[in-house]
């Protein structure tokens, strides 16, 4: 499995790409916590069981900072 179609969402099969598209498609990422409200509401990742929350705060972090 590519490390795109990696599952980060197992409750709403939300994959790294899905979240990526998301932070791509943002006029601006300037806050880890509006970006997460973001990529919540377009994609549904952590509205189950909320495993997942930490590691897309990872992933916005990474993102912000450019290391993905």
């Amino acid at each position: 499995m590519s490390r795109e179609n990696q599952i980060i969402c197992n409750c709403k099969q939300v994959s790294l790409a899905d979240i990526e598209q998301v932070l791509h498609h943002a006029k601006r990422i300037e806050d880890v916590e509006d970006a997460f409200a973001d990529v919540q509401r377009q994609t549904g990742c952590s509205t189950g069981c909320g495993k997942c929350h930490d590691k897309i705060f990872d992933i916005i972090s990474q993102f912000m900072y450019g290391m993905v």
